[in-house]
Formats: C-alpha cells, structure tokens, sequence
C-alpha cells in the first residue's frame, strides 16, 4: 500500500490517451453505414458509398491499435490502484466502475442497440426473434459494443488471482515474452479484419481474443510494477506502425480476394464478421504474414501513441480531465443514438460524407450535453467516474474593485 502520505502521481497525458480511444468508437462505428459493402449484421447502408474504401480504411486504421492500447491502459491504471490502495480494494472499485456498467447497459444499452438494429432490418434475419427475448439477448446473442467491459472484468479478475499466487509483475526482461506472445496467438484468430477478433458474446467460444487483448494489459501491469514511464522519443515508433499498417492492409486485401474466390459468395458475405474456416485460414501463406504485420502494428502504435501523448498532454487541465471524464459515458451510450442517427439520415439527399459528419458530430453534441446535465453529478456519474463536485462560480467584483 502507498504511504498515505505520499504524494500522488498523476498520468495525465495516459488519462487522456485512455479516453481518446473511447471517443474513436464514435468515429468507427458511425462509418459502418458507409461501408464499401453492406454487412449482413448492420442493415443501414448508403448505397451511394458502394465501392468506396474510405471508410473501411478508416475503421481497419481504428481497429489495428485502439483496443490494444485500450487493454495495455487498462492493466497500467488496474496495478496503480492495487498498489495505492490493496488487492481487496482494487477489486471492489473495478466491479463498481466496471461490473456495474456493465450490467445495467446488458439490461438496458445492448437491447435498445438490437431493437434499432432489428427495426431497420425488417426484423428480418439475423434479427427475425420474438421481441420478448430482447432483455435477456446478451445472455445468448451480442454485447454488441460492450463486450470490452466483459473481458475487461475477466483480466482484472485474473490479475487478482495471479496476485493472490504470489505474482509480482516485476522481472526484469520477462514482460517482452508477451509480445512474441501475442503474435502466436493472433495466428488462431479467424475474422477477416485488421488487428484482433471481435469477441460478440458472454460465452465467446473466441478465447483467442480474450488472450490476445489479455497480452497488452499484462504488459500494462509491468509498466507500472516496474516504473516504466513513456517518454516523448516514443513518438517515432507511429513512422514504422503506418508502414507496418499499409502492408498488413494490403495483404489482407488479398487474402479477402482469395478466399473469396474459394468460399461461395454467400458464405463469403455471412463470414465478414465472423470466422473463415480454420483450414482454409492456416493454408494460406498471406494469413501468416498479415497477421505477423498487423500485431507488429498494434505494439508499435501502442508505444508510439504513449510517447506522442506523453509529449501533448502530460500537464493537467479542466478542460481534459473532464472529456476523459465524459469519455465512459459516451462510449457506454453512443452505439443507440449512431444507429438511430444513420437510419435518420440514410435517405437524406446530400453526399455520405456529409451524412457520416452529422451523425459522428450530432453524437457527440448530443452524449456531451447528457452528459454534462444529466451524468456528471447524478448517481450515474458516480458509477461511472465517483464523485464530482461543480466547479465554483467566481463572484463577480464589487465596484471598487472594478476601478482602475
């Protein structure tokens, strides 16, 4: 435990990092209406964005590093309160700032997500079910996007085991191993995406996500254990992690076209969210080498994101104390009004562009404003982030005191 009288370090600059990667949900899941192609699992698509890659370039860029940083933060600010506070208390404040969440968003966040998403398909399938099993659809189907909350509870539940056996986090050259590590495990992966699965369920029979994400938090604990501070020289590790992303990109382009002339087209289409057969996946040469590239990727945006925030963002300020604040909230929140949104403007008569920045940017107006009148200082707000107090009204001068 920290000596109370201590002074407490702050990380500003890993705070503000850490809700970056929340408010790029925002922008990842509003391009989904926009996609070159329609997915099977998303029913709302602007024809007119057919054969664009824009977005999907802009959502595999998302999706190569932001969960990976997300975890390695993760198991960074999960060790700084084990070792400020006690393992016992660590526990405790994880299930209420993130067990909690998660339950009322599964009763509540994940159904409305679902209802949206069954309306704009016609309740046609995949979303032809009886309307009665929506409250308890994150038993069986889809956590939709909280499923990060789930594995989350998962790792800081073993990171408590692991303490309880006697491990310390703090060998000396021990965390590398997680990196080659992670590049084994990203081998059994099986979606077609850059960067790691997508874990949809409770019972995810996807454990290869659960391990690879569980990669970076580890790293994140033996950051902090040992005292590893980023550094801004960190930065230049984001030159290699573009190129590293442009050929991974590019190889798993054509291991898309590949399969794609092999598997049937329906089949093709049903499997761009989900698994490609494992044969077929382990025969083709380009799988090992995309997903070699696309790990490379992850690790060398994760420490070179570190140091670039490290270099902006390392002084305290209101102004981004309180967005990594709000941050939580409008991840938690914002998949239902991107869903409502993209059905609002579909069919509105000016270009997709214009549409994906009114529904990314009427998004975020619309979760700050909750957030800042309705979240902040409510019993949400406090499940959320604890407490917060209103910043005091400076009194305005006397008129003397106005007098030159």
């Amino acid at each position: 435990m920290a000596n109370a009288g201590a002074p407490v370090q702050r990380f500003y600059d890993l705070d503000v990092l850490r809700a970056m990667t929340m408010f790029l949900g925002i922008v990842l899941h509003t391009g989904v209406f926009v996609l070159p192609e329609a997915l099977p699992v998303w029913p709302i698509h602007d024809a007119a964005a057919t054969g664009d890659p824009t977005y999907k370039l802009v959502i595999e860029a998302l999706h190569a590093f932001r969960m990976p940083v997300f975890f390695l933060l993760s198991g960074f600010f999960c060790t700084l309160l084990w070792q400020r506070q006690d393992l016992r208390a660590m526990a405790v404040h994880r299930l209420r700032r993130i067990g909690i969440p998660f339950i009322a968003g599964c009763f509540t966040i994940i159904p409305l997500c679902v209802w949206l998403l069954a309306h704009a398909a016609g309740y046609k399938a995949p979303y032809d079910f009886p309307l009665w099993a929506l409250p308890l659809i994150w038993l069986f189907g889809t956590l939709a996007h909280l499923w990060f909350l789930w594995h989350l509870l998962l790792m800081a539940g073993g990171l408590v085991l692991a303490a309880r056996l006697g491990m310390q986090f703090r060998h000396p050259t021990a965390w590398w191993l997680v990196i080659p590590i992670s590049m084994v495990i990203s081998l059994v992966m099986v979606q077609p995406i850059y960067g790691g699965d997508v874990a949809g369920s409770l019972f995810s029979k996807e454990s290869a996500v659960i391990l690879y994400n569980a990669c970076f938090f580890i790293l994140g604990v033996f950051f902090y254990q040992r005292g590893i501070s980023a550094r801004p020289w960190w930065t230049v590790a984001l030159l290699p992690a573009v190129v590293a992303f442009v050929a991974g990109f590019y190889l798993l382009e054509q291991y898309i076209a590949t399969y794609e002339g092999v598997i049937p087209s329906g089949d093709a289409a049903a499997t761009q969210l989900g698994a490609v057969p494992n044969a077929f996946m382990f025969r083709h040469p380009l799988t090992l080498a995309s997903t070699l590239i696309e790990t490379v990727c992850a690790w060398l945006m994760c420490f070179g994101l570190m140091g670039l925030f490290n270099w902006i963002a390392s002084r305290e300020s209101f102004t981004t104390r309180y967005l990594a604040d709000a941050s939580y909230w409008m991840y938690i929140a914002h998949l239902p009004l991107v869903i409502a949104g993209q059905m609002l403007v579909v069919g509105w008569p000016i270009h997709y562009h214009l549409k994906y920045l009114v529904v990314c940017l009427g998004v975020t107006l619309v979760l700050l404003v909750t957030y800042q009148f309705g979240v902040r200082y409510t019993f949400i707000g406090r499940a959320l982030n604890g407490p917060r107090s209103r910043r005091p009204r400076a009194s305005r001068p006397s008129a003397a005191q106005s007098l030159p």
